[in-house]
């Protein structure tokens, strides 16, 4: 039974090739110029709420551009990572587009895990430095990962104006690595 073809040859080219062929122009865009565009088409429009909290895409994308400053100064770029140990907020959403703006992938990292799977994390993932808040810094990291308090760090004097390649460490391309996933699987490790 198993050698009789029960498809023809039409069923064949339409379920094997037809169906299968899902190559398509791709753009070479990146999430961080994407979302340039959306800010300057809608300045003023809400871009990110938290609870009575609301930041416009202007705003919004002024707080990233000063982030993503500072973070250059502190080595961040393309194909580096930069932790984010905070809880879900309008700091958290800063930080992850600073993080893709400077050029970096995010890591995220739960602030209510225990010190040890944190630890394990940041020792396999070696991220340039890791994003808090003093509110979910509760562990000292391994050395040598430098800890920035986002609620700290004076961003005022750096500039909200658009990054672009000539102020990253290297031009930012659509194939750079955005995120870094840690998950646990049936180990319980990460």
């Amino acid at each position: 039974v198993g050698d009789l073809d029960i498809l023809g040859p039409t069923e064949k080219q339409l379920i094997l090739e037809d169906w299968n062929h899902t190559d398509h122009a791709t753009t070479t865009d990146t999430l961080v110029s994407m979302f340039g565009a959306q800010v300057t088409r809608t300045p003023d429009a809400p871009a990110v709420v938290d609870g009575n909290r609301t930041l416009t895409y202007a705003e919004f994308d002024a707080r990233v551009n000063r982030l993503a400053r500072h973070l250059i100064t502190q080595g961040v770029g393309p194909e580096t990572i930069v932790a984010l140990r905070m809880r879900r907020s309008i700091d958290f959403v800063v930080g992850v587009y600073a993080t893709l703006t400077a050029g970096a992938a995010y890591l995220p990292i739960d602030p209510h895990h225990p010190a040890e799977r944190t630890h394990f994390i940041l020792a396999v993932a070696q991220p340039t430095c890791m994003l808090t808040t003093t509110h979910d810094d509760q562990d000292d990291p391994p050395d040598p990962v430098p800890v920035l308090h986002l609620d700290t760090i004076d961003l005022s004097p750096l500039s909200g104006a658009p990054v672009t390649d000539a102020d990253r460490r290297a031009p930012l391309r659509p194939q750079n690595t955005a995120y870094v996933m840690f998950t646990s699987g049936s180990t319980g490790r990460p």
